[in-house]
């Protein structure tokens, strides 16, 4: 938006530079034209200002094209407009240029002074370095930066992010980031100051930017800070302070799914793929794992039970994936499919037998989940259902994605599938050549 605004008072000023320079003065005879005039007596001319200015410009116009027809008037007139146009394009191309050349350059900068610094001081021996220390370990000269000299040093922090994002219970306690010290050098040089500002008083926009940055850089903030954001009426502002919010609190942070759920806000594939990094960083960081029974019996948008339905496979306990299994017989497909999804992410052994027994209640789409499901599973006890399947689907889809399964179930599968290829028809053999072929043998369907 700044810059915008930069644009358009250099092009006014610009213009106003013209008309000033080159139509500033009337001769006597037309001063009962323009009004407002001023007879200057250095120059003996008329003094221009305002709004007379492109007043004289129009009647100047009207007047040199009075004796044309209308449509070369017209002509002159989408020339002049497109002139003008043309001018102001330049200027918001160059500006907009510039701007991208000195934000670069700034970036590249700061980041090839303090961002090997800036490494170095988040794997140090010592944590809790006192900011003196690390002002020491980086060099760094004490100065005000510009808010887009802040935001370059963003994409600094953000790149420095990639190595404390990493809790690796492998590693030594001399490889683990400290995250402590990085909070500290954020605040050292005024940028954990300057991010709680934006939130504070920024625009809806420059909040969602900061937000995404926090939670990028993994930046400690204030809960007097965020919980000014997470009721916001905006709901997309809101939403994203939510999702920090989740990251980052210990008291019952997941509060918030069932009042989502209950407005009926749009929970789109963004907002899960957030979720699951933030599931992730939350089990990684040795926090608490969501409970996930209590959250599916409060909720009820579809879409969210549908995706913590498939979370539990990732981040669940067994018991939880029991509970999970209790939905295979769900009145909501949707539920169904992501159930028996969640069987095959986690390779459930203990949900073999439930998905083959309720195969035969399911629909053709289901069916094949289910297939797929047993097939990640791998156990090898469900190649005689493979078999079964074939045998008995009259669709062709699951029929194909039986074989499949038998095809991927090791030497007892593919001997089954070489003993049905040897007993099918013309018709069922362009499904076993689907199956063999490297290209086509994927079930995407």
């Amino acid at each position: 938006m700044k810059r915008g605004w930069i644009i358009f008072l250099i092009v006014v000023a610009a213009l106003g530079f013209l008309l000033v320079a080159f139509g500033d003065t009337v001769p006597e005879d037309t001063a009962v034209i323009y009004g407002g005039a001023e007879l200057s007596p250095l120059t003996q001319a008329y003094q221009l200002w305002g709004w007379n200015i492109p007043r004289y410009y129009y009647y100047l116009f009207v007047h040199l094209f009075a004796g044309y027809p209308w449509v070369v008037r017209v002509a002159y007139g989408v020339i002049i407009f497109c002139c003008i146009a043309f001018m102001v394009l330049t200027v918001a191309m160059t500006v907009d240029v510039y701007i991208r050349w000195r934000n670069r350059k700034k970036f590249d900068e700061i980041k090839e002074k303090y961002l090997e610094k800036l490494k170095g001081v988040c794997y140090a021996e010592v944590e809790n370095l006192p900011t003196e220390e690390i002002k020491r370990r980086m060099d760094y000269k004490e100065r005000k930066w510009k808010d887009w000299e802040m935001r370059q040093w963003a994409n600094v922090f953000i790149e420095a992010s990639r190595f404390t994002n990493t809790q690796n219970p492998n590693l030594t306690n001399t490889q683990n980031p400290n995250l402590t010290n990085i909070q500290r050098a954020m605040r050292m040089v005024g940028f954990t100051d300057y991010v709680e500002a934006q939130l504070m008083h920024g625009k809806r926009t420059v909040k969602l930017k900061m937000i995404q940055t926090v939670r990028l850089t993994n930046m400690q903030l204030p809960n007097s800070t965020i919980t000014r954001l997470v009721n916001d009426k905006d709901d997309e502002l809101r939403k994203a302070s939510r999702l920090y919010y989740m990251c980052t609190s210990k008291d019952d942070p997941y509060v918030f799914f069932e009042e989502e759920s209950k407005l009926g806000l749009h929970f789109s594939m963004w907002d899960m793929m957030e979720l699951h990094e933030i599931f992730r960083k939350v089990d990684e960081g040795g926090l608490r794992a969501p409970l996930f029974v209590p959250i599916l019996q409060r909720v009820a948008n579809p879409g969210i039970v549908a995706f913590m339905l498939q979370e539990i496979a990732y981040w669940g306990t067994d018991q939880e994936m029991r509970y999970v299994m209790e939905y295979f017989e769900s009145p909501n497909f949707t539920h169904r499919a992501a159930a028996f999804t969640s069987m095959g992410i986690r390779r459930f052994a203990e949900s073999e037998k439930s998905m083959q027994r309720v195969f035969h209640k399911q629909t053709e789409a289901h069916r094949r989940l289910i297939l797929n499901a047993l097939l990640a599973i791998g156990s090898g006890r469900s190649v005689p259902f493979f078999s079964d399947t074939y045998n008995s689907s009259t669709s062709s889809f699951t029929r194909r994605t039986a074989l499949r399964c038998l095809w991927m179930s090791g030497a007892k599968g593919k001997a089954v599938f070489e003993s049905l290829k040897q007993k099918a028809d013309d018709a069922d053999r362009i499904l076993f050549q689907h199956v063999e072929s490297p290209i086509i043998n994927y079930d995407g369907v």
